[in-house]
């Protein structure tokens, strides 16, 4: 996924306002689960909502992209923060949150891998808890075309662009990332494929019931996707 370009993603994605996000999940947070104090972040990418909702919280983090794990240690040295797959993780502790930002959920491609994912934030999840997801677009809303899509970010290093159209096969939407990468070494050309399952809100709250959660869904959420917010059944 990430594997060419996980050193950028903060630069590429430099627009987004992580501060203002992480104060609306803190606000979610104390809403929902008034004692939370410890957060698992679930696919964390580089952790840059952590980096300030560490300072109201105890934050680990997991990410499937090695080289995310370490820059989000780097940022975040108080948590613990390890390479795994989200739908198939066994940490040793419980959290009073579990969340999965940014549409990080798409990534699992297929609903009988969300019902895992879903099964293991509830695994990890303390007395009263709360799990938070961030979807991806569902099949309607997910436009396939010729649109072209550009995103650039700079740092002392150097610069980036990356460019990309849309397209969809079957349930899965494609973006192939082509990504032009200039530094004082001279200027490469890598490619990405990225393929994130399009799922019907319908098909997330099977997913939810599956996976022994009762779910609510609120709009816009944090960052206009939407947001799942979940807890265990009663009585388990």
């Amino acid at each position: 996924m990430f594997s060419h370009t996980a050193h950028w993603y903060d630069a590429l994605y430099s627009f987004k306002d992580y501060r203002k996000e992480a104060g609306a999940i803190a606000d979610l947070i104390r809403e929902h689960h008034a004692r939370a104090r410890t957060v698992l972040d679930v696919a964390c990418g580089t952790a840059e909502h952590d980096r300030y909702l560490s300072a109201a919280f105890q934050v680990d983090g997991l990410d499937l992209q090695p080289e995310f794990v370490r820059i989000a240690a780097e940022k975040n040295p108080t948590g613990h923060w390890q390479v795994a797959d989200m739908t198939d993780f066994h940490l040793a502790r419980r959290y009073d949150v579990v969340m999965c930002l940014f549409s990080s959920i798409g990534y699992v491609r297929t609903l009988d891998k969300v019902v895992s994912a879903l099964s293991c934030f509830r695994e990890h999840l303390g007395p009263g808890g709360i799990i938070l997801v961030e979807p991806w677009f569902t099949p309607a809303q997910w436009r396939p075309g010729p649109n072209i899509y550009l995103l650039t970010g700079e740092t002392a290093e150097g610069k980036i662009c990356r460019m990309n159209i849309s397209a969809r096969e079957g349930n899965l939407s494609v973006l192939d990332f082509h990504y032009l990468i200039g530094t004082s070494e001279g200027v490469r050309h890598v490619t990405e494929r990225h393929e994130l399952g399009l799922f019907t809100r319908e098909d997330m709250q099977q997913c939810f019931e599956k996976a022994r959660l009762v779910v609510s869904y609120q709009e816009p959420g944090i960052g206009g996707r939407g947001l799942y917010i979940a807890r265990q059944e009663q009585g388990m």
